[in-house]
């Protein structure tokens, strides 16, 4: 039995959990689109109650005033940056999202697995040396990397994520350290200061949430305290760490490498081609960078859409 006339858009429904989608056909009237920009979404979403985004585009203040009726809005992600929450919820909306919902993330790998996908890539140079084969060249002097094993790993941030990262870490016989402003008890080397960590690691794994307390934490006093030649990994969000300072130590070679899969106005078409590590690795400097796609798998979205879902659903006692 559906609610009333509440109307439900799901704007980025390629691939999209049909469980999920069935699941909310049999309340409300849903519509599934492609909303490819900013302007589309502000033609569309005046006449939604509800509606589910993934990270296509930023729900700011001047989006969120062309939908008069919305309620809510819908994201199965963690993170809310791409979100102006506070002035929704201002309004009377709310947000439905994986914040806060640790005993489900720790089933989600993706992220972890993403981050280690780049620390291997970083580590064993495997995109410069496999564009080398496709021109044709067979030279692996130019290649010669270096082992895991003993190395010592920075966790910036052990919640759920830097956990699941650290247990891999066990399999390639590394020394695991970590900083976390909670206190958390591990049987991996606890730093009381972010400083001490940067201090100890060679390479250092970021996963801190984003907020106004945590922008830019990774900043240029910070970083002045790596190791020479360390290696550095980002899949939290671009605002946690100042880029330009990342850019800079790599220029100068005081950080060997850098991978992430965000980067700070992401959502930012125009600003991705003047984005200071995009242009380093246009240069062959040793940047990995991927399109925020850590979270994108097939397994992990259609569990995290559902699971959204029925959060939702629950508000009505289904």
């Amino acid at each position: 039995m559906k609610i009333g006339k509440m109307k439900v858009l799901i704007t980025e429904s390629e691939n999209f959990s049909s469980k999920a989608i069935a699941h909310l056909k049999n309340y409300f009237q849903v519509e599934l689109a492609t909303i490819n920009d900013r302007e589309e979404l502000k033609l569309k979403i005046a006449d939604f109650d509800v509606i589910f985004i993934r990270l296509g585009y930023k729900m700011d203040r001047e989006i969120i005033q062309k939908a008069k009726k919305l309620k809510y809005i819908l994201t199965a992600t963690t993170g809310l940056d791409h979100i102006d929450v506070a002035y929704f919820e201002s309004i009377g909306g709310k947000v439905i999202s994986l914040k806060g919902e640790t005993e489900f993330l720790e089933t989600i790998p993706s992220t972890a697995e993403h981050t280690w996908a780049l620390l291997l890539s970083l580590l064993k140079k495997i995109p410069s040396s496999f564009h080398h084969v496709k021109d044709g060249e067979w030279d692996r002097n130019l290649f010669i990397n270096t082992n895991l094993k003993d190395k010592k790993i920075g966790i910036l941030g052990l919640g759920r994520v830097g956990k699941q990262v650290a247990k891999y870490a066990v399999a390639f016989n590394m020394e695991i350290g970590f900083f976390d402003t909670t206190p958390i008890k591990s049987e991996f080397k606890k730093f009381e200061t972010p400083k001490e960590l940067f201090q100890w690691a060679d390479i250092l794994s970021i996963h801190i949430p984003y907020s106004i307390e945590n922008k830019n934490f990774v900043n240029r006093e910070l970083l002045s305290h790596t190791k020479n030649q360390s290696f550095i990994i980002n899949t939290s969000r671009g605002g946690v760490w100042d880029e330009k300072e990342i850019a800079t130590l790599i220029e100068k070679g005081k950080l060997k490498g850098a991978a992430t899969d965000v980067l700070e106005n992401e959502l930012n078409v125009n600003s991705i081609s003047s984005n200071k590590l995009v242009l380093l690795a246009q240069q062959n400097f040793n940047v990995i960078i991927t399109p925020h796609i850590a979270g994108a798998t097939k397994e992990s979205m259609v569990m995290t859409e559902e699971f959204i879902v029925d959060k939702f659903l629950k508000l009505f006692r289904f």
